[in-house]
């Protein structure tokens, strides 16, 4: 097994046989990847906290008691942290032109993620979370490790972990962290479809119908109808973009050492879309996502990850009491009394729920929710000081059946009085057994990875040789890529990766071979973000037995190529293994078509 800390040395050889399978360019929003903690050594990450909200320090290993299912555990390994500096690796000068996404932070206390959600936060309410984010980054503690990511049609890195203020406040005060929802109805577009509600109500005649076909063809029943449902469609590609966003972020922070805290500003997150007894049709629109959020719950955890999510909107209050630019039409008394008791009662119920979503994330994770406050900047410091000084606790389980069932976690402190915070509990899923032999997932579980502005992702270590191919085609030849609408001029590029085959599930077969199944995707971005071409291959990886300890030093050799249009383009690479679902990824900018690739 190649150990991840060591650096692969860049060969090619060629031991690899390699099946093409039909390219797939297509993703759908409703499909997500599941990752499930193989459990040969449970670590639980604990923050214990006074009556007042502030870290308990100086704990031993003697003063805390784990359960598993409710059985105790011989706690193995023990450590307290209180922010330790990060360690910056040095790798070894690389051969020109060759580029890896091993990872360069090697140990860590922690980190500290801020996602701003403009998918699920009005406008209103974003303006006021990033002023109460400014406030707190001029003063944020010199060394505090914070990274900033936003979040809209798709998850975008606005600064990479850092220590430096300034350049975290330039990311916050950039043109990208203020971004409009497209699936987010603002408040005049709700104020319309009440108007046109109440035009329609005021203008009917007799009582509203009693029968489902009765109700299809009247038109305030069907007016309700219509928006519910559109409200439904918008509010469930949210939840979609928001889940798919978590996991991966999670990917991303399973290379990164360390506790990392995930301080999540959003405006909205429901768990489920439920039915209402005022709709014709009252089930029409009932859907639950429970077991989607569980399962990126469940990937949250298992990359040491807590998530601090704090409510958007401040201290809340009744929208019906709120000032704003809504028209003050002519109502009947009746009609307006009766709408604003069901304004306020909606309202309250999707706060409920948005805070009950909140406390259910966080106590899974092993994080904090806060809403109902206007310190929002007092929430983050509280935040980043808490989640910096915590108890790491490991332990073999005395359970060892891989089984695939849910195991709950209970950690209880023995001595002394104090409000614990840890992951509640993992899935024992051995994930060589997750995926069976060659099956793949209905669409491409990787290209929602090699987004222009996601970072790299480091489940899967390699190298890669990127440099203009030699000689290059003919300008009449056909291209390479799944563009075919590309304009030339353009070059040609040689791509051979050196992939650690210690991150890949390869299963051994009765002669000694190795198989396994995998999938590579080069993408080629303009200097806007615009896709300017792709190359896709999905396949089986054979390995002989005589050739696979050589391979464990190597690495395993695939070469592919790509035409890019002339001038600045930036590369995304990526490999994804089908039997653990695991994924690399790697990006690197490319100068003009003639000379060469620089890092």
């Amino acid at each position: 097994m190649v150990s991840r800390r060591s650096i692969l040395p860049f060969a090619l050889l060629a031991f690899v046989a390699w099946a093409n399978a039909p390219i797939h360019s297509q993703t759908t929003a409703n499909t997500t990847t599941t990752i499930k903690t193989k459990s040969q050594l449970v670590l639980v990450d604990v923050v214990v906290t006074n009556d007042k909200g502030e870290p308990i320090t100086g704990l031993k290993q003697k003063d805390f008691e784990i359960l598993e299912d409710g059985k105790p555990q011989t706690i193995s390994t023990f450590e307290e942290h209180h922010g330790a500096p990060i360690t910056q690796l040095q790798l070894p000068p690389l051969p020109p032109h060759v580029y890896t996404n091993f990872p360069l932070v090697q140990a860590a206390d922690s980190v500290n993620i801020i996602l701003l959600d403009a998918l699920n936060t009005p406008a209103r309410d974003q303006v006021y979370v990033r002023s109460q984010m400014l406030q707190y980054l001029k003063t944020i503690p010199s060394g505090t490790r914070v990274a900033i990511f936003t979040l809209a049609s798709q998850l975008r890195m606005l600064q990479g972990v850092s220590t430096d203020s300034k350049e975290l406040l330039a990311a916050v005060n950039s043109t990208n962290a203020a971004q409009q929802s497209a699936l987010l109805p603002s408040d005049a577009e709700n104020d319309a479809n009440q108007r046109r509600i109440d035009f329609l109500t005021q203008e009917e005649q007799g009582p509203p119908p009693k029968t489902l076909a009765a109700s299809a063809v009247d038109p305030v029943q069907a007016a309700k109808q219509f928006i519910a449902d559109t409200a439904a469609f918008e509010t469930s590609q949210r939840i979609e973009i928001t889940l798919q966003a978590m996991q991966q972020l999670a990917r991303y922070l399973t290379g990164v050492p360390g506790r990392k805290n995930v301080i999540w500003f959003s405006g909205s997150f429901p768990t489920a879309i439920f039915s209402d007894p005022d709709l014709p049709d009252p089930f029409n629109i009932a859907t639950s996502f429970r077991d989607e959020i569980r399962k990126t719950t469940d990937l949250l955890s298992s990359a040491q990850l807590a998530l601090y999510p704090v409510a958007a909107e401040g201290l809340a209050s009744d929208a019906v009491y709120q000032a704003n630019n809504a028209e003050i039409g002519q109502k009947r008394p009746s009609l307006a009394i009766r709408d604003q008791v069901k304004q306020m009662q909606s309202g309250a119920l999707s706060r409920d729920l948005n805070h009950a979503a909140m406390e259910d994330m966080a106590k899974d994770t092993g994080g904090e929710a806060y809403y109902n406050t206007n310190g929002l900047s007092g929430a983050l410091a509280r935040v980043i000081n808490n989640g910096t000084r915590y108890y790491s606790l490991a332990y073999a389980p005395t359970n060892a059946a891989m089984d695939g069932k849910f195991r709950r976690i209970q950690v209880k402190l023995l001595n002394g009085k104090g409000t614990l915070a840890y992951r509640r509990g993992y899935y024992a899923d051995d994930l060589s057994t997750a995926l069976s032999a060659g099956e793949k997932p209905a669409s491409d579980p990787l290209l929602p990875l090699m987004g222009r502005n996601l970072p790299d992702y480091t489940q899967i270590l390699y190298k890669v040789l990127v440099q203009p191919s030699n000689p290059q085609p003919a300008p009449d030849a056909p291209h390479i890529g799944s563009n075919t609408e590309m304009k030339g001029p353009f070059t040609r590029y040689s791509v051979d990766f050196a992939i650690s085959v210690g991150d890949l599930k390869l299963d051994p077969t009765p002669d000694g071979s190795r198989r396994g199944s995998i999938e590579v995707v080069l993408l080629a971005y303009s200097r806007e973000g615009k896709p300017l071409n792709f190359v896709v291959t999905q396949g089986n990886v054979l390995l002989q037995a005589k050739d696979y300890e050589i391979v464990q030093k190597s690495g395993l050799q695939i070469h592919k190529e790509i035409d890019v249009p002339n001038g600045y383009a930036f590369l995304r690479t990526g490999v994804y293994d089908y039997r653990t679902s695991n994924a690399g990824t790697l990006g690197l900018p490319l100068t003009d078509a003639v000379t060469t690739a620089v890092k």
